[in-house]
């Protein structure tokens, strides 16, 4: 599944009661994975890697939503991704991704920008072949 993976600059914060705030922004999404990063092993069972890993899942859902909805105004799709569930991309692959945007890109809405990811690697010409 592509778990294996808004305009706030600032890291992912703690509002009152410790609840942990999911990073908004691709800028907000690489500062959370260097703080899991820097936290070892302990880091992917965090609280916090739950609601990253619970943001890639709603931009994947909006993602398939989007490709649903240009699909029945009969659009052309801005992607061809394979079925749910077998998209080839880890969370590693989705971090990389976004540190290649370049620095003023980076205060784009993760949805957005994992929309972005995915055209890029799934575009629709690359399938008819």
């Amino acid at each position: 599944m592509m778990t294996a993976l808004a305009l706030q600059a600032s890291a992912p914060s703690v509002q009152s009661g410790s609840t942990i705030v999911p990073p908004e922004t691709v800028r907000e999404f690489l500062v959370a994975a260097d703080a899991l990063a820097a936290m070892g092993e302990q880091g992917a069972g965090s609280s916090q890697a739950e609601v990253m890993r619970v943001a890639v899942q709603d931009a994947a859902m909006a993602y398939r939503a989007a490709l649903a909805e240009s699909a029945a105004r009969g659009d052309h799709p801005a992607g061809c991704p394979p079925p749910p569930g077998r998209a080839q991309l880890s969370l590693a692959n989705l971090i990389d991704d976004f540190r290649a945007f370049p620095e003023p890109n980076r205060d784009m809405p993760v949805t957005t920008a994992f929309a972005l990811v995915m055209t890029l690697r799934y575009p629709c010409e690359a399938k008819q072949k």
